[in-house]
């Protein structure tokens, strides 16, 4: 039983495994032998009724019972105040996000509700949130980084977008272009020719072969060493004379220059100026008078200052010159005229005739250095299958590699025989120029390794005024 009459009593608290004393003290034994009097049938309130309470010792709280936050409630039904205070919380649907507290009178503390949905926990370094522009609304500020960001991107596909076309472009030119079998030279040790890693030297050949001879057996009309010169970024274009008297190693005997292709083929031609001149040669490049005309017609003709004298020789021989009219003073020149203008031969030298051809070759060249890329690659397409060459596909990138870097400076031409190392004899009934070979060994070597653009313009300078 309770032991006070305010106390409620729930009998799911109750402690099933009791093990405390609960005797009646001795004291407090009012039905001592109440038990045998009550069988026995005597009356057990007979006699008189002994009063003894206030001789007991009041009855002692507990310790929990003393302490000031004590309430009698204590073993109230919590099931029952849950139940109530969960039917007249609101929905969860009308709360808010937040934890909602509320005061518990039973716990005398505020607490949790555990239904409610716990927070989120943050995040330790939040991010700030991304402002995104509403459709329909005004666009959002660029920050400078993703402008450049941007820039950078573009710039790196038109880059590739370029060098993309260029591959597409080269392979397209180079699988037009006929190739010939490297043979190396046989009559001269590499050892022996002067060469330098920042010079590449292309022999440019010119042949003007009739319907009935085979190309390697006709003879050169143009040989042109073009020289590409890195360390002093420089073209250097040397012409050699076609009488010049050699000695040809592939006849074994001596005979006019020109006349080197007609018994040693192409390379024959190379062998030749290797032996007599010692310098290395790395390739060379041949194309007939109608890969000439369709190279100058490609890129719009070229400009040349033409004379008097030109121009009534090649207006007045239709027949010699293909029916091509000539007119004077600085005109642009297309590719039949130009042919005829580098052709002309009978109103002066040789030597002039040669600078001729290198003026034309130098005003070709100035409308590559242009750089106008439709231009150039027409004029790459258009004249590639007239070309043929000993050089490798991966020589012909690396010399136009090399050429790209040159072009933007100065552009030098020389012949040779040079002055002062020649004269005009009779070999074998024929009009030859008899040259000093030692000395345009050296005065070629030198201008091509050792010299700049400006000190040959000099010397050519001297050459004319003297």
């Amino acid at each position: 039983m309770p032991r006070f009459d305010n106390e409620g009593f729930n009998p799911n608290k109750r402690i099933s495994n009791d093990n405390r004393d609960r005797s009646v003290p001795e004291g407090e034994n009012y039905y001592k032998n109440a038990g045998d009097d009550i069988f026995s049938g005597r009356d057990i309130y007979s006699g008189d009724v002994i009063d003894n309470q206030d001789e007991l010792a009041p009855p002692q709280r507990s310790f929990r019972q003393i302490q000031q936050d004590y309430n009698p409630e204590v073993l109230r039904d919590f099931d029952a105040e849950r139940r109530r205070e969960n039917r007249d919380r609101p929905r969860r649907s009308q709360q808010a996000a937040e934890p909602q507290w509320h005061h518990s009178p039973s716990m005398g503390r505020s607490i949790l509700n555990r239904d409610e949905p716990k927070p989120k926990p943050k995040p330790r370094f939040e991010k700030p949130p991304i402002e995104r522009p509403q459709k329909g609304g005004a666009a959002a500020k660029k920050s400078p980084k993703a402008t450049i960001k941007k820039i950078f991107i573009a710039i790196i596909a038109l880059l590739l977008a370029i060098v993309i076309g260029g591959i597409l472009l080269a392979n397209a030119v180079l699988g037009r272009i006929n190739y010939d079998d490297n043979i190396p030279n046989q009559y001269v040790a590499s050892g022996q020719l002067e060469k330098s890693m920042s010079v590449t030297n292309i022999l440019l050949l010119g042949v003007d072969a009739r319907p009935t001879e085979k190309s390697e057996t006709s003879r050169a009309d143009t040989m042109m060493l073009v020289s590409i010169d890195r360390k002093h970024h420089c073209i250097k274009m040397t012409s050699f004379l076609r009488d010049t008297w050699v000695y040809i190693p592939a006849l074994q005997g001596e005979q006019r220059l020109n006349a080197a292709s007609a018994y040693g083929g192409y390379s024959g031609v190379v062998d030749t100026i290797e032996y007599n001149f010692g310098v290395d040669i790395d390739g060379y490049v041949v194309a007939d008078f109608e890969m000439f005309k369709v190279l100058v017609d490609s890129i719009g003709g070229v400009e040349v200052d033409v004379t008097e004298a030109e121009a009534k020789e090649v207006t007045n021989h239709k027949v010699r010159y293909g029916n091509v009219t000539l007119p004077a003073g600085h005109q642009k020149l297309n590719g039949e005229q130009a042919l005829a203008y580098c052709r002309i031969r009978k109103i002066d030298t040789d030597f002039v005739r040669t600078k001729r051809q290198r003026t034309v070759i130098q005003s070709i060249l100035k409308e590559v250095k242009k750089g106008n890329p439709i231009k150039i690659s027409k004029m790459a397409l258009n004249s590639a299958p007239y070309i043929e060459t000993n050089l490798s596909k991966v020589k012909l990138m690396a010399v136009a590699a090399a050429g790209l870097t040159c072009i933007r400076g100065d552009m030098v031409q020389q012949k040779v025989p040079f002055e002062g190392t020649w004269e005009y004899a009779y070999k074998n009934g024929m009009s030859v120029i008899a040259i000093n070979t030692e000395q345009n060994k050296q005065k070629l070597i030198d201008s091509i390794y050792n010299k700049t653009a400006q000190q040959i313009n000099a010397e050519n300078a001297n050459a004319d005024n003297g």
